[in-house]
């Protein structure tokens, strides 16, 4: 038996302010992962418009900015903005010289790929020693997506069907329109936004760490955030002491110097 509106609305309303709360607070995260440093080379890898990536290189200090983006359409706003962009597939071998790089970041980028471990060995191949990388992801043993499981509904993060807005439950799928602007199903159907790409292989947090090291990487810093259903500052204590159960993770990987 479905909800009545006004509930379904109230809840519509806490869900997306705890999940905007965790976007905010998984940020501040990534940008807390990176080193000043002027002359370094950056990448990011999905860089779409390059409004993200030149955030991310303005917390780095640098100038010297790369992207990395499978289709063209968005590649001329992020020229515009800055950064030198290339088109490409994650899925296969980086376009960069190995040990050219001093930073390479991905956010949100894994879970839409078929091989994100070799995405992890490409990262370390074309890290210069001593460079680094930041990768953010959704953490497929989160507790809503156990409790998904449980129900034995698909895990809210995915792996998805369709695209990304697809979701068992009637208001996650309202929550996922919400969150991207669309007014139904109809419309969802029609978006050719690479944003709605399909989640295809989404990791676990310990997973991810065990990926990272078997590639060659120490991990400096890894944080979870997000921990439904509870809002911060309480999901923020929870997630930091129990990141294996939080909605995303932020991993800063060094390759070791030679």
């Amino acid at each position: 038996m479905p909800l009545p509106r006004s509930v379904q609305a109230l809840l519509l309303t806490y869900l997306d302010r705890i999940y905007q709360g965790t976007v905010r607070e998984r940020y501040r995260g990534q940008i807390a992962c990176l080193e000043r440093d002027a002359h370094a080379v950056l990448l990011d890898v999905g860089c779409h418009t390059g409004v993200n990536t030149m955030r991310l290189a303005g917390a780095v200090g640098t100038h010297r900015v790369l992207g990395l983006e499978r289709r063209p359409a968005p590649l001329q706003e992020a020229e515009a903005a800055g950064v030198h962009c290339l088109v490409g597939d994650a899925n296969t071998t980086l376009p960069f010289a190995s040990t050219s790089l001093d930073v390479v970041t991905a956010m949100d980028v894994l879970e839409h790929l078929v091989d994100p471990a070799r995405l992890v060995h490409e990262i370390y191949r074309v890290l210069r020693p001593g460079g680094y990388c930041v990768l953010a992801t959704p953490n497929l043993a989160s507790w809503h997506n156990i409790f998904a499981l449980v129900l034995g509904f698909q895990p809210f993060s995915g792996p998805n069907l369709t695209t990304m807005l697809d979701a068992d439950m009637a208001i996650v799928r309202r929550m996922h329109r919400q969150a991207y602007g669309l007014a139904d199903d109809a419309e969802v159907a029609a978006s050719t936004e690479s944003d709605l790409h399909r989640h295809i292989v989404v990791v676990a947090y310990r997973a991810l760490l065990r990926l990272l090291t078997q590639a060659g990487f120490t991990i400096e810093r890894a944080r979870g955030y997000g921990y439904y259903p509870f809002p911060s500052p309480i999901g923020r204590l929870l997630a930091r002491l129990d990141p294996a159960h939080s909605h995303h993770i932020v991993v800063k990987g060094r390759k070791p110097a030679a």
